[in-house]
């Protein structure tokens, strides 16, 4: 027994030590493998030497075949060197090991294999491209199909050039024997058949007609194919002495030089050229250098972090149409939180043109397939992340993707990170205020999903910029800024004078009279009482939200929303309804609106008066008229020139503007520096909006809004959480939205108030659900004025244009 124990000894220290000398293998292996890499990038990133890069990622690939990102760094240095037989090797082992290939992956694979002659080879993987754009997994843009059809003819034609001719031609550019030992030149050159008879070469567009008509032309040179490059140059000594001279020129020949010209200047991002092409678009120097730097440095890959109210939406705006104007970019997807998704929609159809389908429109809902192939939409973030949706958005490719509120991207493990580093695409935008927000090593994850590997991994990225035990103070802070120059623009109000004169906010809380309390505590019940007895599927629930929206806006509203409410069919609900009507009807004027008056009286300063419906719109506009007070209309549903009159009418004219919540959208309104909130939007995004319209670049004298609501009901207690408590008004206009979305990702702020409102019934149940809402958002507004502090920190004035 003793000598079997001794040898149980004997063996467990055995398989220790060999345990130990694996974990030592291990890691002498995981340092060498650290070492190999490191020594890749350094040579790529630092010193440009490909050869270099190509020698130290393929001993990482000796020691381990699998890992994706050092084979794509492999096959980025055969790409520079033009190492056809390095290229061709990488990328089919790639492509039978099954790696994730890209369009551009394959495409190198395919015009390698032309290169080295492997035509079978060659049609095979354009083949499966075009299969796999066929069958909806990786979509390809017209141009890069078109292309890959020609591929495909060519190599199909070569295949049977090879079988049918004998001494075939090769790729190459070089003349090449023909079976009757004559000599053939390159494409596009005259060459010589039999008896010297003069032939045209053809390139990859004749090879259909050539094999129809029983021709063997000579193969293009694939190079001189792919890397075709065009120069315009204009003699300015020649263009002042034909002007001396008066010579004129045929107008055909001129529409040519005009068209050079214009192609000329679209060789360089120098000039903007979408400029002419905008509306109502005020953009300002620093906005159009920012976009240039995007384009000519950047390659149309940056984070753009502008202090809050700069106008990122607008540099973003800028990038986008100057591609399209060029013809780069044909399909763009825009991701935004969702309470942005209108407004986005909006600015690009105001501003630059561009209609864009949403999530929120009619075909999201009608037909999901057709809507996820249009060429320009704007997705909420939770909708693209969803398991419903994610597939379709990474199915395809897009030239432009642009990600508002990039903060969120601050995560590598959350599905909004992994769904934006999955979506393929050319262009790469993110558009944030805050890219630090608790630790630098957010900054890593924003930089990594933009330019991989430009930070490193993200072990030596803390080891060489962060602190230890201090994850938000960087080690080598002038390294770091080197690398972040090259991939972020931030602007600041003290770099571009940008500044706005000050904003005030009164609140008059208004008392009901006794029928407009019975009134407004009628829909309160009925909206608690239908909402809790369930059924309530998503749509009545955003009905039952949207009566309670019209109680604050006005009794005509509700009273309207009231007699269309739907009937269950019990005498009980039936008689309510009818008492509801009976109070409403016999309201009349209402006190908010005799309040208003009397501001709307108190001097001859022009006006906007916002509200949230038609049904109040037209209320007010019947009682202005009554009460002989000048006033224009500004809806929605009015035509382009209907709104500009109103818009002239009130510059001009009269001193009161009613208008909707899309009011003056598009139309400069700085002569105007007073709103009235008739009404109160639960969105607090929508409120800036309005008070965006005249507090905005141009303004030049204090602005003053005036809030009105009635005391005691779901506005009053939403203007004490927003004005009190974490001061709204005073912000800057975009911070609240930056104080709101850290804690509104599941659930927008309208809907927390509307929980709040239908499930406590009482007075101090409600005080004191809202009092621990007005704490969140206290704790919300304190998390970002820290993090705005860190990031000037941080960046400072580095990142400008």
């Amino acid at each position: 027994m003793a000598l079997q124990g001794k040898e149980k000894k004997r063996l467990k220290r055995q398989e220790k030590k060999k345990v130990i000398a694996k974990t030592k293998e291990k890691a002498i292996r995981a340092e060498k493998l650290a070492e190999y890499y490191w020594l890749a990038v350094d040579a790529v990133t630092l010193d440009k030497d490909y050869a270099a890069g190509l020698k130290w990622a393929r001993k990482f690939l000796r020691e381990n075949p699998r890992d994706i990102e050092t084979w794509h760094l492999a096959t980025h240095c055969a790409a520079k060197l033009e190492d056809d037989d390095a290229l061709f090797s990488l990328l089919s082992w790639g492509r039978t090991e099954g790696l994730t290939m890209s369009h551009g992956d394959c495409l190198l694979l395919g015009r390698a294999a032309l290169r080295k002659e492997e035509f079978g080879f060659a049609r095979t993987v354009f083949a499966e491209l075009l299969n796999e754009h066929e069958q909806g997994r990786k979509r390809m843009p017209k141009g890069l199909l078109k292309e890959v059809k020609q591929y495909i003819e060519y190599t199909e034609y070569m295949e049977w050039s090879a079988q049918s001719v004998p001494g075939s031609p090769n790729i190459g550019g070089r003349p090449r024997p023909t079976a009757d030992g004559k000599r053939r030149s390159a494409v596009g050159t005259k060459t010589e058949g039999e008896n010297g008879a003069p032939n045209s070469g053809i390139g990859v567009e004749g090879v259909g007609i050539a094999r129809q008509e029983g021709a063997h032309p000579d193969p293009p040179p694939v190079e001189e194919v792919l890397d075709l490059t065009v120069r315009f140059e204009a003699n300015a000594d020649l263009v002042i002495e034909a002007i001396k001279k008066r010579r004129h020129a045929d107008r055909s020949i001129f529409n040519l030089a005009l068209e050079a010209y214009r192609h000329s200047i679209r060789v360089s991002y120098d000039q903007l050229i979408c400029l002419p092409t905008l509306r109502n678009v005020e953009s300002l120097w620093y906005q159009e250098e920012t976009a240039r730097k995007v384009m000519k440095l950047f390659r149309g890959r940056a984070i753009l972090a502008d202090e809050v109210g700069l106008g990122k939406t607008v540099e973003a705006g800028l990038v986008l149409k100057e591609y399209m104007v060029r013809g780069l970019v044909k399909s763009a997807l825009i991701l935004v939180p969702s309470s942005l998704v209108n407004q986005w929609q909006e600015e690009l159809r105001e501003k630059f043109d561009l209609d864009f389908v949403s999530t929120n429109d009619a075909l999201f809902r009608q037909d999901l397939t057709s809507f996820w192939e249009q060429p320009l939409i704007v997705a909420s973030l939770a909708t693209a992340r969803s398991q419903r949706h994610s597939g379709a958005v990474t199915s395809r490719l897009y030239d432009i993707v642009i990600v508002d509120e990039a903060h969120h991207l601050k995560n590598q493990t959350t599905k909004t990170w992994k769904l934006v580093n999955t979506i393929q695409k050319t262009f790469l935008l993110l558009l944030t205020a805050t890219p630090v927000q608790n630790k630098l090593e957010e900054l890593y994850n924003l930089v990594t999903i933009l330019k991989p590997g430009h930070l490193k991994t993200r072990k030596a990225f803390k080891e060489e910029f962060v602190t230890r035990g201090s994850p938000t103070d960087p080690r080598n802070r002038e390294g770091l800024r080197r690398l972040l120059a090259e991939v972020m623009v931030r602007n600041t109000r003290s770099v571009t004078q940008l500044k706005l004169p000050p904003r005030f906010a009164f609140t008059t809380r208004v008392s009901s009279t006794e029928l407009e309390k019975r009134f407004y505590d009628g829909v309160t019940s009925l909206v608690s009482d239908s909402k809790a007895a369930g059924g309530a599927g998503g749509t009545q629930l955003l009905a039952l939200r949207k009566l309670m929206e019209a109680a604050g806006s006005s009794h005509k509203a509700a009273l309207e929303m009231v007699r269309k409410f739907h009937d269950p069919g019990d005498r009980q609900t039936r008689e309510r309804l009818g008492e509801l009507v009976a109070i409403g009807e016999a309201i009349g004027r209402g006190s908010k609106t005799a309040k208003v008056l009397e501001l709307l009286t108190s001097s001859r300063d022009r006006k906007i008066v916002f509200v949230n419906y038609i049904a109040t719109l037209e209320h007010l506009q019947a009682v202005l008229t009554r009460e002989h007070i000048p006033h224009a209309v500004f809806r929605g549903s009015l035509t382009s020139a209907q709104k500009q009159a109103a818009i002239d009418g009130f510059r001009n004219d009269v001193p009161v503007l009613l208008a909707t919540g899309t009011g003056g959208e598009g139309h400069n309104l700085q002569f105007c520096n007073m709103i009235i909130n008739f009404d109160l939007p639960w969105n607090p995004m929508e409120i800036e909006q309005r008070i965006g319209r005249i507090h905005r670049i141009g303004q030049e004298r204090e602005v003053n809004v005036y809030n009105f609501c009635a005391g005691g009901s779901i506005e009053d207690h939403i203007l004490e959480v927003l004005d009190r408590k974490i001061n709204m008004f005073e912000l800057v206009v975009g911070e609240v939205d930056m104080i709101l979305g850290s804690f509104q990702d599941e659930q927008d702020f309208g809907e927390m108030v509307f929980e709040i409102w239908t499930a406590n019934r009482d007075e101090p149940s409600r005080q004191k659900a809202f009092d621990t809402l007005a704490a969140r958002l206290k704790r919300a507004r304190t998390a970002y004025e820290n993090t705005k502090k860190l990031d000037e920190t941080l960046f400072q004035e580095d990142f400008g244009v």
